[in-house]
């Protein structure tokens, strides 16, 4: 059960990395954390409405640091941020829901499964696109609705979310080479 933080744990690392730890024998460096989040980093062309709820996400993603509790929360941000992001890039009157967004994405080819670094892949095709049209809503529904699941790998979720971002918004130089 989570409890409330004295005013001393406040700065400090959480328990439940040190258990983590324990485990698998890796230990959480804040500045390390630090450095990984601020390789993540969006296009200018990203609105700044948008870059702003992104830097939310990673502040939040930092904090895990102290408060792991958080991670749950930046699976959820950045969800939100992603929808968020549709939703400007769509330019539409509409209310859309998030899945018909993404759906709207892989059709109209905002987003590819080359555009996302964890693929590691320049094959034609939009698999993993394609399916994330069922999973991302499922994802966020299940954060938006009550869990008690702690996750640990919201990096992930971040790099992700920055993945769609630029690839919604490209650099202006991509535009003009496509």
């Amino acid at each position: 059960m989570e409890k409330f933080k004295s005013i001393e744990e406040l700065t400090q690392i959480d328990r439940k990395h040190l258990l983590m730890s324990s485990i698998t024998g890796l230990s959480l460096d804040l500045a390390l954390l630090h450095e990984n989040l601020s390789k993540e980093t969006l296009n200018e062309e990203v609105p700044d409405e948008l870059k702003s709820q992104f830097n939310i996400a990673k502040n939040m993603a930092l904090y895990t640091y102290y408060f792991y509790a958080l991670a749950p929360e930046v699976h959820l941000k950045t969800y939100t941020v992603i929808e968020h992001a549709l939703r400007v890039k769509a330019d539409t009157q509409k209310h859309l829901g998030l899945r018909k967004l993404l759906e709207i994405a892989v059709k109209k080819g905002w987003i590819c499964d080359a555009g996302f670094r964890h693929l590691d892949t320049n094959e034609p095709g939009n698999k993993w696109c394609t399916d994330m049209i069922d999973v991302i809503p499922q994802m966020r529904n299940l954060k938006a609705h009550g869990s008690n699941m702690l996750v640990w790998d919201f990096l992930n979720s971040v790099a992700i979310c920055s993945d769609f971002l630029n690839q919604l918004f490209p650099k202006q130089a991509d535009k003009d080479s496509v």
